[in-house]
C-alpha cells in the first residue's frame, strides 16, 4: 500500500509539472522547442489595426524554420519578452516609444497545445523603459530592469501571475543612472548588461532578500561587483544556458555593415562569474553570420539542446549551432521583413534535462 501511495505522488507530481501540451496520445512526455519573438510595431498599417507583437515559431529545433503563428497581446508594440515553465505564461514588456506611451507589462497565459490568451497587466510610471526580465521561481518573483536615466531601478514584481494595474512592484530598487540592457538569474544572483564605458555585466547578490523602505517599498541599490568583459563596445539582450552552463549576449555592431554584429559566448560562465574581467570563450561574428544589429538571443536549454536563436533588428531571426564560433553561416535565417523588426526572444525548450534549473 505504502508502494502505490508513492507512486500515486510521482505521477500527480509529473502531471502538474508537465501540460497537456507536453504528451502525446500515448501518455509519453515530448520534447517541446517553442520560440517567441516580440516584435515593437504598433498601428503601422493603412487600417490602423493592432500589427501583431508575438509571433511563433512552434518547431524551432526542425528543419522547417519558420514563424507559423501569431497573437496580438495588449502591449501597443512588444519590447522583452520572457517565459517560464513553471508560470505558464509569457510576460511581455510594451516598447514605449515617443509616439505610443505604455509603460506596462502584459502577461500572456500559455493554455493546453500552446494557445496564447490575454492576461494581466501592470502599469507604473517607472516601467518607462523595461530592458530585461528574470524570474525566480522559488520566491516567485519577477525582476523587471528599467534604464531610464536617474529613474533607472529594478523592480521586484512578486506572483506575477496575478499582477495587476493598480499593485505597485513588491520592491522597488533605485539603481542611479546605470545604463542596463538585458538580464540573467541563477543561483540568488541577478546578472544585468552593462552599457556605455567599459561594457560588461553588473552583478547583483541576494536582491530576493534584500531589505526595503516599509512606508513606500523603494530602496537604493548598487550592483555588487562589475565583471568588465574585453573587447565588448554595446551590449544588449542576454541568455544564460544553466544546463550547459554557457552564457551569450548579443553585441550591436555599427548598425548599419553587415557582419558587425556579434555573439559573445561564455562557456563554464559559473567559473567565471567570480573575477572582475571576464573574456568570450567563442564570438560568432562576420559577413558570413549575416549579424548586423543583433539585440536578444536564446539557447536551447535542453542537455541536447544544439541551438542558439538571434533577433537582429535588421529583420531577422537566426539559428546557429551552439558550437559555432567566427565567421560562420547561419543554420537557418527567417527574414522578418514582412513581419516587423524582432525586439525579443523567449524560448520554451522542455524536456526532463531542463527541469533541475527553472
Amino acid at each position: 500500500m505504502k508502494y502505490w501511495i508513492i507512486t500515486c505522488l510521482l505521477i500527480s507530481f509529473f502531471a502538474v509539472s508537465c501540460s497537456d501540451e507536453d504528451t502525446d496520445p500515448s501518455g509519453r512526455i515530448t520534447d517541446i522547442s517553442r520560440l517567441y519573438v516580440s516584435f515593437e510595431e504598433y498601428q503601422t498599417n493603412t487600417d490602423g489595426v493592432p500589427d501583431t507583437n508575438i509571433r511563433i515559431v512552434r518547431k524551432a529545433d526542425s528543419s522547417v524554420f519558420e514563424l507559423d503563428s501569431a497573437h496580438l497581446s495588449m502591449a501597443r508594440g512588444g519590447g522583452v519578452i520572457l517565459f517560464n515553465p513553471f508560470l505558464k505564461s509569457i510576460i511581455q514588456a510594451s516598447h514605449n516609444n515617443e509616439v505610443q506611451r505604455d509603460s506596462s507589462i502584459y502577461v500572456t497565459t500559455v493554455q493546453e497545445r500552446g494557445q496564447l490568451v490575454n492576461g494581466g497587466m501592470m502599469a507604473s510610471p517607472w516601467l518607462k523603459k523595461v530592458r530585461g526580465l528574470a524570474y525566480h521561481r522559488a520566491s516567485d518573483a519577477l525582476f523587471v530592469v528599467n534604464a531610464d536615466g536617474e529613474r533607472s531601478g529594478i523592480f521586484v514584481i512578486d506572483r506575477p501571475n496575478s499582477i495587476s494595474q493598480n499593485r505597485r512592484p513588491w520592491k522597488q530598487f533605485f539603481t542611479g543612472d546605470l545604463n542596463m540592457w538585458g538580464s540573467a538569474y541563477r543561483a540568488n544572483t541577478l546578472y544585468v548588461g552593462k552599457q556605455g564605458d567599459a561594457p560588461g555585466i553588473y552583478v547583483f547578490e541576494n536582491i530576493v532578500n534584500r531589505q526595503v523602505n516599509t512606508a513606500d517599498s523603494t530602496a537604493s541599490l548598487a550592483p555588487t561587483r562589475v565583471l568588465t568583459i574585453e573587447g565588448a563596445r554595446n551590449l544588449y539582450g542576454m541568455t544564460y544556458d544553466t544546463v550547459k552552463n554557457i552564457l551569450a549576449i548579443a553585441e550591436h555592431g555599427d548598425g548599419t555593415t553587415l557582419g558587425t554584429g556579434r555573439i559573445l559566448l561564455f562557456d563554464n560562465f559559473s567559473g567565471m562569474a567570480s573575477g572582475s574581467s571576464i573574456s568570450p570563450s567563442r564570438i560568432i561574428t562576420g559577413v558570413a553570420s549575416q549579424l548586423t544589429q543583433p539585440v536578444d538571443v536564446a539557447i536551447d536549454a535542453r542537455s541536447s539542446g544544439q541551438f542558439i536563436y538571434v533577433a537582429d533588428r535588421k529583420n531577422k531571426i537566426l539559428r546557429f549551432r551552439l558550437t559555432d564560433n567566427g565567421d560562420v553561416t547561419p543554420d537557418r535565417i527567417f527574414d522578418t521583413t514582412d513581419y516587423g523588426t524582432p525586439v525579443g526572444l523567449a524560448l520554451d525548450s522542455r524536456d526532463d534535462s531542463t527541469l533541475p534549473q527553472f
